[in-house]
């Protein structure tokens, strides 16, 4: 499995007392598009990706996408949350940049 393309779509809801940083979009193999994988904050200010949910009819939460293996699961996580770094810095450098 190759990641070959992802794209992050920032979505802070830290001002409303949300954890979501971002949305990301993965593209595998050059084949398969995953949307809406989110990029979550943790309470200890850590990162972590949280796969695309459907609620039942019962009310719970079913996963719509899930790595079958630990492996992919971390090379998915790495490449997204490497992926929002890279775009979080670019944005911050930007924004310094203009207030100059």
């Amino acid at each position: 499995m190759e990641i070959t393309q992802v794209t992050i779509y920032p979505f802070d809801t830290g001002n409303i007392g949300g954890r979501v940083r971002a949305v990301a979009d993965i593209v595998i193999n050059d084949e398969i598009l995953i949307k809406g994988i989110k990029v979550v904050e943790s309470k200890h200010g850590g990162l972590f990706i949280s796969f695309p949910k459907k609620r039942s009819s019962k009310g719970n939460f079913i996963n719509i996408i899930e790595p079958l293996s630990n492996q992919s699961y971390e090379k998915i996580r790495r490449a997204v949350i490497d992926k929002y770094k890279e775009v979080m810095n670019i944005k911050v450098e930007e924004n310094i940049e203009s207030n100059k």
